[in-house]
């Protein structure tokens, strides 16, 4: 079986190859070219994940020829990064994060298959990719409610007596699709959960100083979102909230690694694995506009810093047994 599956896939890359030369470099691999956003361990874990699906489905370094360039948050980088992309002609063009996906899209003009990854809203309004052709990919929107109610949750642990609403301060970049569609719904949900949601906006990664120091007196707690800027910058966060007493929720397991006292988290390894397969679907011959948007609906997992509940004298709440603790870095 796996004999016929080799003959299947060389054939599918023969024809590749034949029929658009500059998909395939000089060795007759075809090309697969990674853009990623910023650096940060959950996007760092999507590419991961997308290179185990991809050798899920037969397709390793001998059959494509892989690369990812980063970012690293400079907008300006990313615009012509996803531009050089696009002109090397490659079989498939990856976007991992909005900003680095929507430049992709935007660069291909649908003339080159783009994926995209780790969107949490892929039809917002200021970043809808349901308006491109030959793009497709996997979004990994926040369990906004299933947060909401671990961190109040928490503090009902804490204090059992308490009846006042838990204020959670978000800092978000406004230029972040994710992060303000994400915004409002927290806004939407949080009465239901006694919360009340009390916002920094920022525009660049200097400005997030300032902001935390905004709000850190109003709040009870902050909550970090998948946005890209904030996470690059999530030391200065955790140093300052720590040093007023105050936790920090993550949204993915690697920020609670980081420092951050629990999170209701996705797997981006899983995520990127996903991903992997709909990027080898292309590969095998599928358009882009035949892969349905995927949106995982299961999978998420509750992670918590036992060294950082400690220190700030939380327990863990009634529920949450199954919990995963982890390790900081």
């Amino acid at each position: 079986m796996k004999k016929i599956f080799a003959v299947l896939l060389s054939a599918v890359l023969l024809g590749a190859c034949a029929f658009g030369l500059s998909a395939c470099g000089e060795d007759g691999r075809l090309k697969v070219r990674v853009l990623q956003y910023a650096e940060h361990g959950s996007l760092d874990n999507c590419y991961e994940g997308i290179v185990e699906g991809l050798a899920e489905r037969g397709y390793t370094e001998d059959k494509i020829d892989i690369t990812r360039t980063n970012a690293k948050g400079v907008d300006t980088d990313n615009s012509t990064y996803a531009s050089s992309i696009i002109n090397q002609n490659p079989a498939v063009a990856v976007g991992i994060a909005t900003p680095s996906a929507y430049a992709l899209a935007t660069a291909a003009k649908g003339d080159i298959p783009v994926v995209f990854t780790a969107v949490s809203d892929p039809t917002s309004s200021s970043a809808d990719f349901s308006l491109f052709g030959n793009v497709t990919g996997s979004s990994d929107k926040l369990p906004v409610e299933s947060q909401l109610k671990l961190i109040t949750d928490f503090f009902k642990a804490k204090d059992p007596s308490r009846t006042e609403s838990v204020k959670i301060g978000i800092l978000y970049t406004r230029t972040e699709a994710n992060s303000v569609s994400q915004i409002a719904e927290f806004q939407s949900l949080a009465a239901q959960y006694n919360a009340e949601i009390i916002t920094a906006p920022v525009d660049t990664a200097t400005d997030i100083p300032s902001a935390i120091e905004s709000i850190i007196g109003q709040v009870d707690c902050f909550n970090n979102l998948t946005d890209n800027n904030v996470v690059q910058n999530l030391a200065t966060l955790l140093d300052k909230a720590d040093g007023a007493g105050k936790p920090v929720f993550g949204s993915e397991i690697e920020q609670v690694k980081n420092g951050c006292i629990a999170s209701c988290s996705l797997d981006y390894v899983e995520l990127g694995k996903q991903t992997g397969y709909m990027i080898a679907d292309i590969l095998d011959g599928k358009s882009a506009d035949e892969i349905d948007f995927l949106y995982l609906t299961d999978g998420y997992t509750v992670d918590y810093n036992a060294a950082v509940m400690s220190e700030l004298q939380f327990t863990l709440p009634a529920g949450y047994e199954s919990a995963n603790s982890v390790t900081e870095q």
